[in-house]
């Protein structure tokens, strides 16, 4: 029975990795077309909003429904598994109106203090969003308390296609009508509530056909200590999960307003805020990779936690730690080497190259905090990242206050970098405390610094000495420059015996990856 459940985990984590990942993808990647069509002015006003989806997102998705599957799993009664289910959904419930009404009703408010009175209109219609949040979170937490991640997989894929068709078919549908700007993010932020309507037909569908057990409600309310230990173990796993959407959710609020009382007129204030919004696929996309990583190792953690096996726990730990920052801190170098003509390949100007470089510092410093809050989590440190990224959120209030008058989206690039460094600090801290072992080996640095200037070289002299300025031109030589890059970064890796075979076997490809390795160690 054990080795059955076991079996069931590790294949429910494969799909729950699939799709979260497959679903970051898509949510990077349609932002780019979407840009293309309705220019920066109308990717400005899209991003304005899109935090306040992204919360309902990681709510339906992360937050509720983890609290949810753990309190069904940990619990035999069938009779008591469904109070926990009936009490879950009742609170959730009550917290998707009270977020629906302050935000239905509180758009003006809202959208006057984003320092823009148009977009209260799109503020309204993503406000539906968190009336399905509490059903899609409570089927969620359902199926995978009784170890069934399918259903989440499936209807977390199909939310973000359905999203994703009408969002890019409603935009072209609009800018060929010639509707608004505002009118257009309308019907593309409409989206997120199609998306959800599929989803919860599909976690419908799995429920008729593959229900566990039959949910049997009662006119039983939730307790208030059962709300406060819900909405406590929420409100920790919910923080940490969106931290780069709730240090978003402060640059709607804050960037585009103190540029417009700083002096900048409010077309020139939207199109620089919608060039720095070009920077979040460019993270997503980044984080992608490192996510994966960490989704797959942590689960080790937590294994090894349980059997005690220190040994193998530190490993673990170490690993994830180093091909953390191994491959997220290439990919940011690498990011930053070719930014002007990726910028211009995807984008179709060069516009805010300096301020996408900078921002892009986000990516090394975020993958670290998710790796380490994801051990932290792994040790059952629930509250500990969750705090540190509320410390994170007010040095990034207070930065962006001073810096953004000043020195306009560079001022919020670099707000948003010394905010995350706060949070990985506190995360460090912790971390050390949890397991106090040497994270880094010394004589690794050194290897490591050198694998990643040779790894630049290629692209920064290509920049500098032959730059290719039409769009096609940049597509060229930023594919290649990240190709020839990759290569000899790898290339390095192994050299320099940064990464070991043991380390190659937990990564995609491990066995044609260590093929690779011998073939290059002989040589």
């Amino acid at each position: 029975m054990a080795q059955k459940t076991i079996k069931n985990l590790m294949q429910g984590a494969v799909w729950l990795t699939l799709a979260s990942l497959l679903s970051k993808i898509l949510s990077a990647v349609y932002r780019i077309p979407f840009q293309n069509m309705v220019g920066d002015i109308g990717f400005y006003i899209f991003q304005q909003v899109y935090p306040i989806y992204g919360i309902a997102m990681t709510l339906a998705l992360v937050g509720f429904p983890v609290i949810v599957s753990r309190m069904i799993a940990e619990e035999k009664d069938v009779t008591k598994r469904e109070a926990i289910f009936q009490f879950s959904l009742q609170v959730m419930f009550g917290v998707g109106i009270v977020f629906f009404l302050l935000i239905f009703f509180g758009a003006d408010f809202i959208a006057r203090v984003m320092g823009d009175y148009h977009l209260t209109i799109l503020i309204r219609v993503i406000s539906f969003a968190f009336l399905l949040m509490p059903f899609l979170a409570s089927l969620r937490g359902f199926f995978q308390g009784h170890e069934q991640m399918m259903p989440t997989a499936v209807s977390q894929t199909i939310e973000q296609l359905v999203r994703v068709v009408i969002i890019i078919a409603g935009a072209t549908g609009a800018v060929a009508l010639g509707w608004n700007l505002y009118m257009t993010g309308a019907v593309a932020m409409s989206g997120a509530v199609i998306g959800g309507l599929g989803a919860f037909g599909t976690l419908l569908y799995f429920y008729w056909r593959k229900k566990p057990e039959k949910i049997v409600f009662t006119k039983k309310w939730a307790s208030w200590a059962f709300t406060k230990q819900f909405l406590a173990q929420s409100i920790a796993v919910c923080t940490t999960s969106a931290m780069l959407i709730l240090f978003q959710l402060l640059d709607s609020f804050q960037v585009y307003r103190l540029m417009r009382s700083s002096g900048i007129n409010a077309t020139a204030a939207k199109e620089l805020k919608g060039i720095y919004d070009r920077g979040q696929p460019l993270l997503q996309l980044g984080l992608v990779l490192c996510m994966g990583l960490a989704l797959a190792i942590v689960p080790m953690i937590t294994a090894a936690k349980a059997r005690g096996e220190t040994r193998e726990l530190r490993r673990s730990v170490l690993l994830i730690i180093k091909l953390t920052i191994l491959l997220s801190g290439a990919a940011t170098l690498g990011l930053i080497a070719i930014m002007r003509p990726t910028n211009q390949m995807l984008f179709e100007t060069a516009a805010g190259t300096g301020v996408l470089q900078v921002f892009i510092l986000s990516l090394f410093l975020s993958s670290l905090i998710v790796s380490m809050s994801s051990i932290l989590q792994g040790f059952g440190n629930m509250a500990g990242p969750a705090v540190a990224v509320c410390i994170g959120l007010i040095v990034k209030l207070a930065t962006n206050a001073i810096l953004v008058p000043r020195f306009a989206t560079y001022g919020a690039s670099w707000s948003t970098v010394i905010g995350l460094g706060a949070t990985l600090i506190i995360c460090y801290i912790l971390l050390k405390r949890q397991l106090p072992i040497p994270f880094i080996r010394k004589n690794m640095i050194g290897w490591a610094l050198l694998a990643f200037l040779a790894m630049i070289i290629v692209p920064v002299a290509w920049e500098t000495f032959w730059p290719l300025t039409s769009r096609i031109g940049s597509a060229v030589q930023a594919l290649f420059g990240a190709l020839i890059g990759g290569i000899i970064f790898f290339y390095c890796l192994i050299k320099f015996n940064l990464l070991t075979k043991r380390d190659l076997v937990f990564m995609p490809f491990g066995s044609k990856l260590l093929w690779l390795t011998t073939k290059i160690r002989r040589r």
